[in-house]
């Protein structure tokens, strides 16, 4: 019977140094407690991780306010304009200028100089022709270019709107904020092409007395459904979006209403060659 052949440890195995007591707390440190001190600095790395987040979301976003007190300083704002350029363009059913329906108002590009003067190019749609017409509104008084000559002309009371009545504090969007403008909510913080930052979205319905008079009854419904999007560190109404549902199946009429306020001051005077 042949001898049991045993393998002895390597010679590094048998030559160790054997751990004393007072080497009890290193063997130790580099296990359970390497693991606990790894776990702790992962938790102080992810608790720093979601604080920063929090702080960049919290000053990304935009402070939460209601609706009325939104509205209320938008409707002050309003009045404090000195100037504005404004851009107006309608959709869907026709508007018309004149009593007889024959000159469908487009779009208005011009600008408001406090307190009661604006200027603007006023493009309208007749039968076979398109023509843009310039309009300057001076109080109560308004002239405009004659499509077929061009000369300046005094405008009938009853024709068209004067767009320096989107500002005046009883009959412009400052009376219909504050008094017309109902079930008014907050939808969110929006994005605007052409505007810097986000703003606040928000969505009500007017009531068409006061929207009648601002546009020269141009709007017709009774009540519109309305929806606003304001700069939130200064108020600033920057588009509104007034939406007009038309009876006998007839496509919604749909305004929108740009607002700039960065602009040049413009000198508003009545034209050299008024009549």
């Amino acid at each position: 019977m042949e001898p049991v052949k045993v393998n002895r440890p390597p010679s590094w195995f048998i030559n160790r140094k054997k751990p004393s007591s007072s080497d009890d707390g290193f063997f130790s440190f580099t296990g359970r407690n390497h693991i606990s001190l790894i776990m702790m600095k992962c938790c102080l790395f992810t608790s720093a991780f979601l604080f920063l987040l929090l702080i960049s979301c919290a000053e990304d976003g935009l402070p939460e306010l209601p609706a009325d007190e939104i509205i209320s300083k938008t409707a002050v704002r309003i009045t404090e304009q000195p100037h504005a350029d404004f851009l107006i363009e309608r959709q869907g059913a026709p508007a018309y200028v004149d009593p007889d329906h024959t000159l469908a108002f487009r779009r208005a590009e011009g600008q408001y100089q406090a307190p009661d003067r604006a200027v603007a190019l006023v493009r309208i749609i007749a039968p076979a022709v398109i023509a843009d017409v310039d309009v300057i509104s001076i109080g109560d008084i308004q002239w405009q270019t004659n499509v077929l000559t061009g000369e300046w002309e005094n405008l009938p009371p009853n024709w068209g709107f004067n767009p320096a009545i989107l500002f005046d504090p009883e009959t412009g969007l400052q009376a219909i904020l504050s008094d017309d403008l109902y079930d008014v909510t907050v939808v969110g913080n929006e994005k605007v092409e052409g505007i810097d930052g986000e703003l606040y979205a928000l969505k009500g319905t007017a009531l068409g007395e006061h929207l009648s008079a601002m546009s020269g009854g141009l709007i017709e419904a009774e009540v519109a459904v309305v929806h606003l999007w304001i700069a939130p560190e200064t108020f600033d109404l920057r588009r509104a979006i007034i939406t007009e549902e038309m009876a006998d199946g007839e496509e919604d009429r749909i305004w929108q209403v740009d607002f700039a306020y960065d602009g040049e001051t413009a000198v508003i005077e009545p034209p050299a060659s008024k009549p």
